[in-house]
Order: C-alpha cells, then sequence, then structure tokens
C-alpha cells in the first residue's frame, strides 16, 4: 500500500496554529499574527464594555467638562492616586440599589488596578436631592473613592450630556477619562466582575 507522508513544513505550520490559534491566511497575504485572536478578543470585550467610545485625539475626540458641584459636608477625604492617569466618573445615588451594590466593585477594581501599576481616581458623583440622606449614607458606608455632590438636579440633563449619554438614561453612568481630560468611554448601567478584563484594556492601553 503507497504511504502518502505530508511535508515537514505543513506539520509544523499546523502545529503553529493549533498553538496559537491562527487564522487561515488570505490567498497571498501576510501571515497572521500568532496575537491576532487575542487582541481581537480584548477588542470586543472593549466595545461590549462601552456604550460609546472616543479616541484620544484628534477627529473624534471629545473633551471633559467639569461637573458643577456643591459643598459636602463630612464627606470623606479621599487623596488623589499619586500619578494617576486616568478619571472615572461614576454618576449615583443612595436610593439606587445596582449603584450602591457596585460600590464593592469598584474598590476591588481599584486595588487590583494599583497592584498592576494602573493609578486611578474614582469620582462618585451623587445626584441625590436630600444632604440628609446623602451623609447618613456615607456616615455608615465605606466608598471606594471621592464622593461629590451634583450642584443642582436641573444640571443633571446638561451633565448626560456632556458625557454623550441620552438624557433619558437612568444611573449608573459610568465615564472614563484620560490623562488629557479626554472622554475616552461611556457605560450606562451597572459593572459586573466579568468586566474587568475590559476595564484594564481600556486603561492600559492595550
Amino acid at each position: 500500500m503507497r504511504r502518502v507522508v505530508a511535508p515537514l513544513a505543513s506539520v509544523l505550520a499546523a502545529a503553529a496554529c493549533l498553538v496559537a490559534a491562527c487564522e487561515p491566511a488570505e490567498p497571498g497575504g501576510p501571515t497572521p499574527s500568532r496575537f491576532a485572536s487575542a487582541k481581537k478578543e480584548a477588542s470586543n470585550r472593549t466595545a461590549a464594555f462601552c456604550e460609546k467610545q472616543w479616541p484620544a485625539a484628534a477627529v473624534g475626540a471629545r473633551k471633559y467638562i467639569e461637573i458643577p458641584e456643591r459643598p459636602l459636608a463630612g464627606a470623606p477625604a479621599v487623596a488623589a492616586a499619586p500619578g494617576a492617569s486616568w478619571k472615572w466618573v461614576n454618576l449615583w445615588a443612595t436610593w439606587c440599589l445596582p449603584c450602591v451594590e457596585e460600590m464593592g466593585l469598584l474598590a476591588r477594581w481599584k486595588r487590583s488596578l494599583a497592584k498592576d501599576g494602573i493609578a486611578l481616581d474614582l469620582e462618585l458623583w451623587s445626584v441625590d436631592e436630600e444632604e440628609a440622606n446623602l451623609r447618613q449614607f456615607l456616615a455608615q458606608t465605606a466608598v471606594p473613592g471621592r464622593v461629590r455632590w451634583l450642584r443642582d438636579q436641573k444640571d443633571l440633563p446638561a451633565v448626560l450630556d456632556s458625557l454623550g449619554a441620552d438624557r433619558a438614561s437612568g444611573i449608573p453612568v459610568h465615564a472614563l477619562v484620560d490623562g488629557s481630560g479626554n472622554l475616552r468611554c461611556l457605560r450606562v448601567g451597572s459593572v459586573h466582575d466579568e468586566d474587568y478584563g475590559a476595564v484594564k484594556a481600556i486603561l492600559s492601553g492595550a
């Protein structure tokens, strides 16, 4: 019986594809990178996390506009993270159960990112109307970032506009701002454990 032996180069190429999870190359096109699938996966996660994204500079870049604030007596003093080049802006309220529930997750993410050398300033912008409710919450709850208080409920539509969110958006709302003061990512809705990889990819520039 005649035996057909595949050329050694073909065998090695097939093995390499199995190890690297490479994709078939177009005829005559460049050989796929062994990291192509990993990059595509990170890109997909990022797109799924962000409802909207903007580039760091040039065409399409969007500046972050500082939110109008009113003084909040008794707010916990949280120092800026040394060397932080990213700001996480979170719109929340004490009466918003998903907002309150994700505070612990944001705290864990902030610690994990710091261990990986990614410093992050977390600004928790309360849209509460009653100062007494907010102060009572802060007296009883450890928060992972600097608490700031929206100046007036009438400002909220303009704030949502500035973040690129629809005026009908519900809280929580999350926005990532880079070191140049540009908005880079908007998420309307809660964050979850499985979103960490996408967040880290954005903040690390992966």
